[in-house]
């Protein structure tokens, strides 16, 4: 049986319209990894010492949080609300591919950082909002702090209060987990979920193990990702799950972790520039050229759910305007 990434990888395959030339790198990789465990050596500071690493692909992992999403997680507005959510292919690729890569002796993730850069209203929030739950409760990190950081207080409580209502419209979220003015806790696990803005006073104090790092295209302090990925630093297996709308130059954080994962994809194809970093994991759904905007047929690369979670009349009526 396939798993979602092969399934997903093997639909881009045979819909080259659909699918944007850094998405089928990422997967090739992606579906290689499965079948060819990967040796990773690298030099550990604290033990003065190389430190080898073999990550294999565990299915039972890597279905997990979409097991959780799907019988726990319901949408929150719209024709969907308090329905359960039911994920698209991509997003099981995703957090398969997220979830599912682990040491072969320790099963700690492979993966500590992801990205997922997308046009406009394919359901971002959503799904980090989701993941967010799933790592604030069955993710088995004692004392879990989870948070929804942005530059601006309003947009960090995005995430936050997506997570919010989709616990309020779950009958069995909503017994186990308290939403409260100034965070969601789930108190089995003393475990927390907050909104934090980037000039909040705490992010220096934070021991994060999960961080939905919102529309990065908006940042425009240069640390703040740092001090992000430093407060995970004590944590087995920790996320930093980082979200933008994509397509355009801005000159600010989103043009340096664009550039960085560009040379990261390089790598994977071996093309002159790239680089090595089996850490993160980029998901960059855009346009290949410019002028495939105009092209129907094409909006499917950078717009994963377009025709399910997104319409086409969103897309029309911006052609229409231009």
């Amino acid at each position: 049986m396939l798993t979602y990434i092969e399934e997903y990888y093997q639909y881009l395959l045979k819909n080259p319209d659909k699918a944007c030339q850094k998405i089928l790198a990422v997967y090739k990789k992606l579906v290689h990894d499965i079948y060819n465990p990967k040796t990773i050596t690298f030099y550990n500071e604290a033990a003065e010492d190389d430190e080898t690493h073999i990550y294999i692909f565990d299915i039972n992992k890597a279905n997990r949080p979409i097991q959780f999403i799907e019988k726990y997680c319901r949408h929150s507005k719209g024709k969907w609300a308090r329905k359960p959510i039911v994920l698209e292919l991509w997003q099981k690729a995703t957090i398969q591919a997220i979830f599912g890569f682990v040491d072969r002796d320790t099963g700690i993730r492979k993966y500590i950082k992801a990205a997922l850069f997308i046009g406009r209203k394919n359901g971002k929030s959503t799904l980090s909002a989701a993941i967010g739950l799933y790592m604030l409760t069955a993710d088995g990190e004692g004392g879990a702090e989870c948070y929804s950081v942005a530059v601006k207080k309003d947009q960090a409580k995005v995430v936050w209060e997506e997570a919010k209502r989709m616990v309020k419209k779950s009958p069995t979220l909503l017994k186990k987990i308290k939403c409260l003015v100034g965070g969601i806790f789930y108190d089995k696990a003393e475990a927390v979920f907050k909104a934090l803005a980037s000039d909040d006073n705490s992010l220096d104090g934070l021991n994060a193990s999960y961080v939905a790092a919102d529309e990065i295209h908006a940042w425009v302090v240069k640390n703040l990702l740092d001090v992000l990925y430093d407060s995970m630093a004590a944590r087995e297996q920790p996320l930093l799950f980082e979200t933008s709308t994509a397509g355009k130059v801005r000159e600010n954080v989103y043009d340096d972790e664009y550039a960085y994962y560009d040379d990261v994809i390089k790598g994977y194809e071996g093309i002159e520039g790239g680089i090595v970093d089996e850490t993160v994991l980029p998901f960059i759904y855009e346009l290949d050229k410019s002028d495939e905007w105009l092209d129907e047929k094409k909006w499917f690369k950078a717009n994963p759910g377009l025709g399910t979670i997104k319409s086409y009349k969103f897309i029309r009526d911006k052609v229409i305007k231009a």
